[in-house]
C-alpha cells in the first residue's frame, strides 16, 4: 500500500515501453475490447447514462488525484494539480455532453468523440506525465490509465452510435480548446509573475518547454511563436484526424459494395 501511494520518484518509476507500460496498455486495449462489445446493443438513451456515470468517476478520481498531490506529494505546483491540460477537458466535455442539452451537449459530444480520443490514443502510447515519475501499480499510473482508456471507449462508442464527423463541428471543438488555451495562457502568466522564483506554471502546455517529450522539439522549432503553434495543434490537430479517419472509412466501405 505504501508503494501504491508513494511519492514522486520514492519507487522506481515504470518508464515509457517498459514491460510495465506495455502491461497496463495490454490490460487497457482488453478491457477497451470488452466494454466495446458489450456495448454493442447500447441504445442512446444508454449510452448518454454511460457518459454520465464515466464522467461522474473521473471527476472522483480528478478529486482524489488531487487530494493525494496536495495531501501526501506536499506539491504547491499548479502543473501537478490543476486540471487544465488537454485531456482534463474530457472532464468538462463529458459533463456537458452528459448534463447539457442543445448545442451545449453537441460541443460536448463533438471533442469526446475527436479530441477526446485521439488525446487518449496519444497518452496510452506516450504516458509521460505519469509513468515516468511513479512505478506501475501507483494510483497516479492506474488513474491516468482508467482516465485515458476511457476517453478512448467514450469516442469509440460515440463515433459508433451517436455521433459522425462533419467539418462544420470544427468550430465547436477549436472552440472549446481555444478557450481552455486562453486560461491557460493568462493564468500561467499571472503565476509565473507572483512566484519569479518558481515554480513555472505550464498548464495546456502552453507556455514553457516540457522535456523528454514532443512538446520540446516544437518549443525549440517555434522559438516565441511557440504558444501559437500548442494553440493551433490542439484545437485543430485532434478533429482533423479523426474526420479525415472517418471519410477515408467511408470512402472504403463504399468501394467494397
Amino acid at each position: 500500500m505504501s508503494t501504491f501511494f508513494s511519492k514522486p520518484y520514492e519507487v522506481k518509476p515504470c518508464g515509457v515501453f517498459t514491460a510495465g507500460h506495455l502491461a497496463l496498455l495490454a490490460v487497457t486495449i482488453c478491457l477497451l475490447a470488452v466494454g466495446l462489445w458489450l456495448s454493442r446493443k447500447m441504445s442512446e438513451a444508454q449510452v448518454r447514462r454511460t457518459v454520465c456515470i464515466s464522467t461522474a468517476v473521473l471527476w472522483a478520481l480528478e478529486i482524489a488525484k488531487i487530494a493525494f498531490v496536495l495531501l501526501v506529494t506536499d506539491s504547491r505546483n499548479p502543473n501537478d494539480f490543476v486540471p487544465l491540460y488537454y485531456c482534463s477537458l474530457m472532464l468538462y466535455a463529458g459533463a456537458v455532453s452528459a448534463l447539457g442539452r442543445g448545442w451545449l451537449r453537441h460541443v460536448g459530444d463533438v471533442f469526446i468523440a475527436t479530441g477526446g480520443l485521439v488525446g487518449g490514443i496519444c497518452f496510452l502510447i506516450l504516458p509521460n506525465t505519469s509513468l515516468p515519475r511513479y512505478p506501475t501499480l501507483h494510483f497516479i499510473s492506474l488513474h491516468s490509465f482508467l482516465l485515458h482508456g476511457l476517453m478512448v471507449y467514450l469516442g469509440l462508442l460515440l463515433l459508433w452510435k451517436l455521433y459522425r464527423p462533419k467539418m462544420c463541428d470544427l468550430k465547436w471543438c477549436a472552440g472549446l480548446v481555444s478557450v481552455m488555451c486562453a486560461i491557460s495562457v493568462v493564468f500561467n502568466a499571472v503565476w509565473d509573475h507572483n512566484h519569479p522564483a518558481g515554480p513555472e506554471a505550464n498548464l495546456m502546455f502552453m507556455t514553457h518547454d516540457f522535456p523528454g517529450t514532443p512538446v520540446t522539439v516544437l518549443y525549440h522549432l517555434t522559438g516565441s511563436a511557440f504558444p501559437v503553434f500548442m494553440w493551433l495543434i490542439q484545437a485543430l490537430v485532434p478533429f482533423l484526424a479523426v474526420y479525415g479517419g472517418y471519410r477515408a472509412f467511408k470512402m472504403i466501405k463504399r468501394s467494397d459494395i
